[in-house]
Order: structure tokens, then C-alpha cells, then sequence
């Protein structure tokens, strides 16, 4: 392997196009190795560090990503997905995922996302609509209101969530101030259990043809 070789970690090869060019307009110009999700783990063993790219529809359950995540300290995790659902943005903030980006987010923005996790950030992008992240009937919540709350649940600390959101603490503790006075909320812990439940509303059924499909019209522009 190459070193600086980003790698990506999926079974679908009509995503690769589409991965290549943001790679290439982020000014990442290594042509990304593509791996199977059985050999992961063992692509990363081979190199200190470097841009691992996750497939969404193909990632491994949490507790193997986490373990993953945690292995391989110099790697930078990204998850890409069609459809970035609230369980993908659980998964990715309890596993201490980089990044979590939509296939559908303009060029500019998916590139300039994606060079900020290499140098560092937790960058989690979506576009409008691009996901089921409504909130619970009866409460009117910004977006980043909702993803503050669903980033509650794991635990994760103003400055942790700051970083995840491309903002700062004291923005981070404002929209807290206002999620209490919208929720009734008495404390943290009554946030995050609002939180879960705005996760488990969040996600739609599951169904095999939910599971099946993916944004093909994205790949013809994009390919």
C-alpha cells in the first residue's frame, strides 16, 4: 500500500467514480485502494495512517467500527452515505467517527468537508432533506438543534459536539439553553434521553428495498 494511499471500504464499485473526483477536488490526488469490509482491518494495519472512506450501506456493526476506530489512532474515518440517517449519525458519534457525509452534497462543499477531517475536524455534512431527521411531534427544533440533542445520547461534551459541528462552545451552549426552554428539560441527562427518543423517531422502517437502493442519479452526474 501506499503511503498516503486513501482506502475505500465497499462492496459497490459504482461508487467510486463519485468518490474520486471529491478526493481529487479536495487536492487529495492518490487514487483510493478499494477494499472489501472483511480485509479492513487488515489494509490498515499496513500503513500508520491515512483517509479511510466507509461505504454507509456497508459498514461493520458499531462495536467492530468502534474497535476499528480505536486501533488505528492515525486513520481518519469517514462515513459516506446516500441517505445520512439518524442511526448512521449515532453510530458515527458513539464510534468516534471523523466525518459523515452525503453522496449528494455539492462538489465544492463534500471537498472542502473532507480536507477539513484530514487536517483534523469532526466535519458531519448533510444537505436539506437528505435524511429522515425529523423531530418528535411538538417540538419545533432547528437543525442544529436536533443534531446537538442527538449527539447527547453518547455522551459527548460541548467542546466534542462543537468539533463534530464545525462550531464553536458558546454556540453549542446557547442552542443547550434553548433546547431546555423549548423541552422543559431539568438537566443534561433528561436532554439525552429526549435525545435517544428523537433518534428512534428519526429512523423510518427498515425495509429490504430501503436497504437495496441507492442514489443513482448522483452517480450518472457524478461518474
Amino acid at each position: 500500500m501506499r503511503s498516503g494511499q486513501p482506502i475505500f471500504a465497499t462492496p459497490n464499485p459504482l461508487l467510486i467514480a463519485g468518490v474520486r473526483e471529491v478526493l481529487a477536488a479536495a487536492g487529495i490526488p492518490a487514487d483510493p485502494r478499494i477494499v472489501a469490509l472483511e480485509g479492513l482491518a487488515a489494509v490498515l494495519a499496513q500503513a500508520e495512517g491515512g483517509l479511510a472512506i466507509l461505504d454507509g450501506r456497508a459498514l461493520p456493526p458499531s462495536e467492530r467500527l468502534g474497535q476499528l476506530r480505536r486501533s488505528n489512532p492515525g486513520w481518519r474515518f469517514v462515513v459516506w452515505a446516500a441517505q445520512p440517517t439518524a442511526e448512521l449519525l449515532r453510530i458515527s458519534l458513539e464510534c468516534g467517527v471523523h466525518g459523515l457525509l452525503s453522496t449528494r452534497l455539492p462538489l465544492d462543499e463534500a471537498a472542502n468537508a473532507l480536507r477539513r477531517i484530514c487536517q483534523g475536524e469532526k466535519i458531519f455534512r448533510f444537505i436539506a432533506n437528505s435524511g429522515p431527521m425529523a423531530e418528535p411531534r411538538g417540538l419545533q427544533l432547528s437543525a442544529r438543534e436536533r443534531l446537538i440533542l442527538m449527539a447527547l445520547p453518547g455522551g459527548a461534551s460541548n467542546a466534542d459536539i462543537a468539533a463534530s459541528l464545525h462550531t464553536t462552545p458558546s454556540t453549542v451552549k446557547g442552542c443547550l439553553a434553548r433546547l431546555f426552554r423549548k423541552t422543559g428539560a431539568r438537566n443534561r441527562r433528561e436532554l439525552a434521553e429526549l435525545g435517544v427518543a428523537l433518534l428512534r423517531a428519526a429512523e423510518p422502517p427498515k425495509k429490504e428495498a430501503d436497504r437495496a437502493t441507492f442514489d443513482a442519479k448522483w452517480m450518472l452526474e457524478n461518474s
